[in-house]
């Protein structure tokens, strides 16, 4: 489970078709699902969520498309856990708005360079670093706060497929 780390994605390859894998999920999902994770599909595309009683604001969601790989002659089952969207979008939104204040700050504080006067804009970039890095121990924790959720996941794909998915794409050269 070491391979969990912030947005793992893995993909592999196997001997069963879209449709078989398909059935599978939403039989896994029926008969050995948890209480703690619910399945939404569309063809070729699942997502794992947390079920509502269980959710919190870190809670991850797993996205699991599956195609035909021509070349193999395989499906392609390619994976990813993460943030919610509302989460990430939330993040990037952040260290956005603190790279646009870094940016203005250098550009404040050339500006008052060249014009000799008081830099005062260049007081923007530590605060933005700082606003940055505070993001980034954010997300530490709420990584923390959703491992044994994102286990469970992993836990659910390798159960309906009946392989350990990490060692099968480690083995397949993926990861």
């Amino acid at each position: 489970m070491s391979d969990l780390t912030f947005r793992p994605r893995f993909k592999f390859h196997s001997d069963m078709s879209i449709d078989e894998i398909a059935d599978r999920l939403s039989q896994y999902a029926i008969t050995n699902g948890s209480d703690q994770i619910k399945l939404k599909k569309t063809y070729g595309h699942f997502v794992l969520d947390i079920k509502e009683p269980f959710k919190h604001f870190w809670s991850p969601h797993m996205d699991v498309n599956i195609e035909n790989d021509k070349e193999e002659g395989k499906s392609l089952v390619r994976c990813m856990i993460g943030p919610t969207p509302t989460v990430w979008t939330m993040f990037m939104f952040f260290y956005g708005f603190f790279g646009f204040l870094a940016f203005i700050g250098l550009t404040l504080g050339m500006a008052q360079w060249t014009l000799k006067k008081d830099m005062w804009g260049l007081w923007l970039l530590p605060v933005s670093l700082i606003g940055m890095l505070m993001m980034y121990f954010i997300s530490y924790e709420g990584k923390k706060l959703s491992k044994n959720e994102m286990i469970a996941m992993k836990t659910f794909l390798d159960g309906a497929l009946e392989c350990d998915c990490f060692k099968l794409s480690r083995d397949q050269g993926h990861i």
